[in-house]
């Protein structure tokens, strides 16, 4: 996928996840943040189980996740790997 192919998904909030031993972010997304996620999972789920949906901020790709179901949802949480900072991509979704 080229960058001209991505669509945004704005969020409205964005904070280090509570979960104890998760490194992960919490994500609340606008109305319109939302149906563009339910969108892209949908479509993903509907390619099959190569598909992923790439996860952007600013023009840094930061993972890309497989999608078993579509996001019905306006709230997500995201896991990073150990070697990422909660804070820092929090950090980077709102300055954004």
């Amino acid at each position: 996928m080229s960058p001209a192919a991505f669509e945004s998904a704005t969020v409205d909030e964005a904070a280090v996840a509570k979960n104890e031993g998760q490194n992960a972010v919490d994500l609340t997304f606008t109305d319109d943040g939302a149906a563009v996620l339910k969108s892209l999972t949908e479509e993903a789920v509907q390619d099959g189980g190569d598909a992923r949906l790439v996860l952007r901020i600013g023009d840094e790709i930061r993972s890309a996740v497989a999608v078993p179901e579509p996001v019905m949802g306006d709230a997500v949480t995201i896991p990073l790997s150990s070697a990422d900072s909660a804070q820092e991509v929090v950090d980077m979704i709102l300055n954004d």
